[in-house]
């Protein structure tokens, strides 16, 4: 099957596409599940930028920018995740995100088209929103907000899967992660998903 562009999402063309089953099937920014990062950066700055602060450190994670890549044209950066100790590093995990500073209400417009769009293209997938949580695990203040909407490639407890979401950090949390205000769109393997709930950390 010819690979979709997720980042087509954002542009609102997908009235010709055709249908598709598979999380491989999509790309963010070109990049697919399977696909080795070395095709989209050298082995020198991905050694050089790769960080592994899991407590489990059976994988790592690589964030894509245009300092890297002249090549990003939707996303403000794609992030991925990789064994660590895989020499090809094979792309388990990836996430586009867009920065909404303190604009939430406009994250969440397109959070919806982006839902929307992709809900077409999965007729047979049953989507699950989660609504707009704080989100505990991260900053148990309550301050940082989320609204996260996931589409389940399964029905076990595991399974291949795409988040569209919106975080909004509060001011004390944000700075504590270094993480700012986005919208994330987001495929991750199955076996990626339970180690991320069981062992990351």
């Amino acid at each position: 099957m010819k690979k979709l562009l997720l980042i087509l999402i954002l542009t609102l063309s997908f009235q010709t596409l055709a249908k598709a089953d598979d999380i491989k099937d999509f790309q963010i920014e070109g990049i697919s599940i399977g696909d080795s990062l070395l095709k989209f950066s050298s082995k020198n700055e991905i050694n050089k930028n790769m960080i592994t602060d899991y407590k489990s450190k059976l994988y790592s994670r690589f964030t894509l920018r245009n300092i890297f890549s002249s090549d990003l044209k939707v996303y403000d950066d794609v992030q991925v995740h990789f064994k660590t100790n895989d020499k090809k590093f094979t792309i388990v995990s990836i996430s586009g995100g867009i920065y909404y500073e303190n604009d939430f209400d406009n994250c969440l417009k397109k959070k919806e088209i982006i839902k929307k769009e992709i809900l077409d293209m999965f007729p047979n997938i049953k989507g699950y929103d989660q609504g707009i949580l704080p989100w505990l695990a991260a900053d148990e203040t309550g301050k940082t907000i989320t609204s996260q909407y996931f589409l389940n490639f399964g029905s076990e407890k595991y399974n291949d899967y795409i988040e569209i979401a919106c975080y909004d950090w509060g001011e004390e949390a944000g700075k504590k992660f270094n993480a700012a205000d986005h919208l994330k769109v987001g495929i991750n393997t199955k076996s990626f998903d339970k180690w991320l709930a069981e062992k990351a950390w």
